[in-house]
């Protein structure tokens, strides 16, 4: 059932006939049902498929560092944060030709925006965890109280670890503690860093920490 707002010619929301109706960002929107094709789907239309679960597949688990990621470079577009990144992850952190497609973790970002990415990032394995660095120095107190969002992403569980506070830039390291079971296992490894009033986000930097041992 539809529900009409401001009279039978305002908006609507819910299914009239094949048209539905709904609010999205407080904007009235309607749009056709889609039709079921008897076709047989192309190619095309599958590799679309398959790069769409791949991409879902990253950024589904870390959906709220997503949103605070791509936030702001969301500002003004008809778009939400999680469906900017999105479209960023299928069109550039996918490897191969279809059928042989795989997400490539080297493309991918957790966030994008105007603040300066780690310098001089670095990580290694210690007896309790996973060892950050990177270059904390900097003459502007303001770009040293950043916030540092780092998240893992864990091969051998397919799992993910992440500290979104609690960690300033102008620190330049910071131990990730990860159970023995963890530890010297590979790692997919992310770092960023935002400034705590604001939505500015810093391009994320990426890093590879293959298994040991």
């Amino acid at each position: 059932m539809a529900t009409f707002k401001d009279g039978a010619n305002g908006s609507f929301n819910g299914k009239v006939g094949s048209v539905v109706g709904y609010q999205w960002r407080g904007i009235n929107v309607m749009r056709s049902l889609p039709k079921k094709s008897k076709k047989p789907r192309s190619e095309k239309q599958l590799a679309n498929e398959r790069r769409m679960k791949l991409a879902m597949s990253f950024l589904s688990p870390i959906t709220t560092v997503i949103r605070l990621g791509y936030q702001q470079a969301t500002e003004g577009l008809p778009m939400t944060p999680f469906n900017m990144a999105l479209s960023y992850h299928k069109k550039q952190a996918i490897g191969g030709s279809y059928p042989e497609l795989y997400f490539d973790y080297s493309k991918a970002k957790i966030s994008i925006g105007p603040l300066a990415s780690a310098e001089s990032l670095a990580a290694e394995w210690t007896g309790d965890g996973l060892s950050f660095s990177w270059d904390g120095s900097s003459d502007n107190l303001l770009m040293k109280e950043q916030n540092t969002i780092i998240v893992l992403h864990l091969e051998a569980t397919k799992g993910w670890d992440i500290r979104t506070s609690g960690i300033q830039r102008g620190a330049g390291h910071y131990l990730f503690p990860l159970p023995s079971n963890l530890i010297g296992k590979e790692i997919h490894a992310y770092v960023a860093f935002n400034e705590i009033l604001s939505d500015r986000m810093s391009d994320s930097r990426y890093i590879h920490v293959p298994a040991v041992g």
